[in-house]
């Protein structure tokens, strides 16, 4: 079961807690979550509603930073 503060879940092997690595997009819906365990290296995909990752990305959203390749550097852009 995935953790409601969005920690990941426990792993299986040796029942540490499990980082995100990576979301994709999978079948209309729903998209793909692997976890790894920084303890034992496992790895463990889920598919979770596309709400649910929405959901959780959006606050995130409100702090990002936007970049932009300029000159072969990566510089941050301005403010919206």
């Amino acid at each position: 079961m995935l953790d409601t503060q969005n920690q990941g879940p426990q792993c299986t092997a040796c029942g540490s807690p499990m980082k995100l690595s990576a979301i994709e997009p999978s079948s209309t819906g729903y998209d793909l979550r692997t976890f790894s365990c920084p303890n034992c290296r496992r790895v463990q995909r889920h598919l979770i509603e596309s709400a649910v990752t929405e959901a959780w990305l959006d606050p995130q959203r409100r702090n990002a930073v936007a970049h932009e390749i300029n000159g072969g550097r990566m510089i941050s852009k301005p403010a919206k």
